[in-house]
């Protein structure tokens, strides 16, 4: 008798979890990086507001973008009850997860997490840019990105002043294995001590800038995969 093994084997899904500033597909990294699983279930969603007509983004709030991950897990479950739930977030895109204290993922891969979420680190990149342009009381224009014109709300910057990454990505591993893979060339975060890491979060350091652009996208790609199918 033939196994269906459609049936024996559980739905498997990975979630992804995009940066600061831009769409879905996180200027093609995340894209790529779903694109070489051709046997998993790959979901991809922005937390912004794009405006594909005028090439804007506007960014919400951490609180909204929480909302809507915790919408689209629960969509997924609800369609996939018995499904194996994996995660794979890119910069402030870790955040996310670990804000909502997710139960029930598997495994989740932080890509180049940040560590640091106070203001003073993302305006000193954008206040000398003639491009952008700050206002903490309004509603501040960063510079074009991918063609894109960013728009932040003041209650953005505000919320997120409030954010603790350390503490929220351990108390996070306590509900999912989380492997940490932190780029060692990071031109956007630069290096960081990692002292206050739980030690159950597995570090990898791979060569590489904040998004593994160029020849360090393959050795993600073959890292990130070794996790999964581990």
């Amino acid at each position: 008798m033939e196994i269906d093994l459609n049936k024996v084997m559980k739905k498997h899904v990975i979630i992804f979890s995009h940066g600061f500033g831009v769409k879905k597909d996180d200027i093609g990294l995340l894209s790529e990086i779903a694109e070489s699983f051709d046997d998993i279930t790959t979901l991809l969603f922005d937390y912004y507001d794009v405006d594909e007509t005028n090439k804007t983004i506007t960014t919400t709030t951490l609180s909204e973008q929480a909302a809507k991950l915790v919408k689209v897990f629960n969509d997924v479950k609800s369609q996939y009850p018995e499904a194996v739930i994996d995660i794979i977030a890119h910069s402030q895109g870790t955040i996310i997860p670990a804000l909502v204290k997710l139960k029930g993922v598997r495994k989740s891969i932080f890509l180049a997490p940040v560590f640091d979420m106070s203001i003073e680190r993302t305006l000193k990149r954008h206040v000398s840019d003639p491009n952008s342009h700050i206002n903490l009381n309004g509603i501040s224009t960063l510079r074009k990105l991918d063609g894109y014109i960013r728009f932040v709300p003041k209650e953005y910057w505000t919320e997120r002043a409030t954010v603790k990454p350390f503490e929220l990505y351990n108390e996070y591993a306590k509900n999912t294995a989380l492997f940490v893979v932190n780029a060692k060339e990071d031109n956007i975060l630069g290096e960081v001590n990692l002292l206050e890491l739980n030690s159950s979060i597995k570090v990898i350091s791979l060569h590489g800038d904040h998004s593994f652009n160029n020849e360090a996208r393959a050795d993600l790609i073959k890292v990130v995969k070794e996790i999964i199918y581990e």
